[in-house]
């Protein structure tokens, strides 16, 4: 009994050392699979900044501002630093991405801003090599202290201020402008308007000078021409000047002309006025009527070709007839002379009484039209002087028009 209590108690002690060390292995392994894990995939980038400042192993690497990964190495070399940065997987960097050191305020830590961010087109490699070129670094403070003490140095007594030049140039400047202040703003105001008006005008600008640049280019396929245009106006301008007095004395002359043309106006501006006024009547009928002045113009070329080719020279007659077509419906013309506006065109008691007889002037134009046409409808009745005639029956068959009795006998007498 006291054997196997002995076995028992070593063999669960052996279970805890293996138990333990299998655990350990299994922690082991998990930590270097997750560590392999969070490697693969990720960006290397070797940067290479004139300073580094600020920056230290384990400080943040940023793209737009968000954490993207970690600084992992930080070396001098000579008057420059070789910074080591890791990217987490996922993150994509463009082919020209950069570096720049980036300070947030006074106390804060610094980081590594990577830009421009990823947003199409090539893509960087697993491994980014970044040199001087490609990194910016910020102004540290105390450089701008240097520099202002160098400044100060510089327009000091011992520097440009030696001879007093400094102090007298501040003085002088004093003096121009003192009392000058508001003018000195003005000018400052009108600068901006101007500014603010050429770039709200920047595109009628830009317009302008694009119409410029093809008119210098007309002028330019057009060389021998402008030249040839600029020979004859140095020319002319020869001319000109040879005939300087004559020219003189004839504008003289027209100066005196015009002063007596200005005096006859002056003198008889009423009667002027006057015969305008009479002229409106004369222009009125001129505009009522220029439908039948158009006609006449377009036929009387035609119309007086015509008697030249109608004059017969053998026998000294006229081949010609005259019809009057007013003739051939004597009542039509009777309602036109009621018309007095066509009659007197211009005159306004004749336009009146044209207005006034209007309904007496259509009701004759209506009747005539029907004793005109000379023809009845079917079915009714043929009433004296061809009223209310229609299709039925012509009372004055235009000549030519009616076949007649011919002799049988005749050829085409059938």
């Amino acid at each position: 009994m006291t054997t196997d209590g002995n076995d028992k108690g070593l063999f669960s002690k052996k279970n805890i050392v293996f138990g333990a060390l299998g655990a350990v292995l299994l922690l082991i392994v998990g930590t270097a699979g997750w560590w392999a894990s969070t490697l693969i995939g990720t960006t290397t980038v070797h940067a290479t900044f004139s300073s580094a400042v600020g920056i230290y192993e384990g400080s943040n690497v940023r793209v737009l501002g968000v954490d993207v990964g970690k600084v992992t190495k930080v070396t001098p070399n000579g008057e420059t630093v070789d910074v080591d940065m890791r990217v987490n997987r996922g993150v994509k960097l463009p082919e020209n991405v950069g570096a720049v050191q980036i300070i947030p305020s006074i106390v804060a830590d610094r980081y590594i801003q990577l830009t421009p961010a990823f947003s199409g087109g090539p893509e960087a490699g697993s491994e980014i090599n970044l040199g001087t070129d490609r990194t910016n670094v910020p102004v540290e403070i105390d450089s701008i202290y240097r520099n202002l003490q160098k400044l100060s140095v510089s327009l000091g007594p011992d520097g440009a201020n030696k001879n007093g030049a400094v102090t007298d140039f501040v003085s002088t400047f004093a003096k121009n402008l003192d009392g000058n202040g508001s003018k000195l703003g003005d000018a400052i105001t009108n600068l901006s308007k101007a500014a603010t008006t050429l770039s709200d005008g920047r595109g009628d600008l830009s317009t302008t000078i694009k119409n410029l640049n093809v008119f210098v280019g007309a002028l330019r396929e057009n060389d021998s021409q402008v030249r040839q245009f600029n020979t004859q106006m140095a020319s002319f301008n020869t001319f000109m000047a040879g005939e300087r007095n004559q020219l003189g004395k004839a504008l003289d002359t027209l100066s005196y002309a015009l002063g007596d043309v200005a005096t006859f106006i002056s003198d008889n501006n009423d009667k002027l006025g006057d015969a305008i006024r009479d002229l409106q009547p004369t222009g009125q009928a001129l505009l009522d009527n220029k439908k039948h002045l158009l006609e006449i113009f377009t036929v009387l070329p035609v119309t007086i070709s015509n008697l030249i080719n109608a004059y017969d020279a053998e026998s000294g007659t006229v081949a010609m007839r005259l019809n009057l077509t007013d003739l051939q419906n004597p009542l039509a013309a009777q309602c036109r002379f009621l018309d007095l506006k066509n009659l007197m065109p211009g005159n306004p008691l004749a336009i009146d009484f044209s207005k006034k007889m209007a309904p007496l002037i259509d009701g004759c134009k209506s009747l005539t039209k029907q004793i005109g046409e000379g023809v009845l409808e079917p079915m009714l009745p043929i009433l004296p002087f061809g009223i209310m005639s229609a299709k039925k029956q012509q009372q004055n068959p235009a000549p030519g028009t009616s076949k007649g009795n011919p002799d049988p006998r005749l050829p085409g007498g059938n």
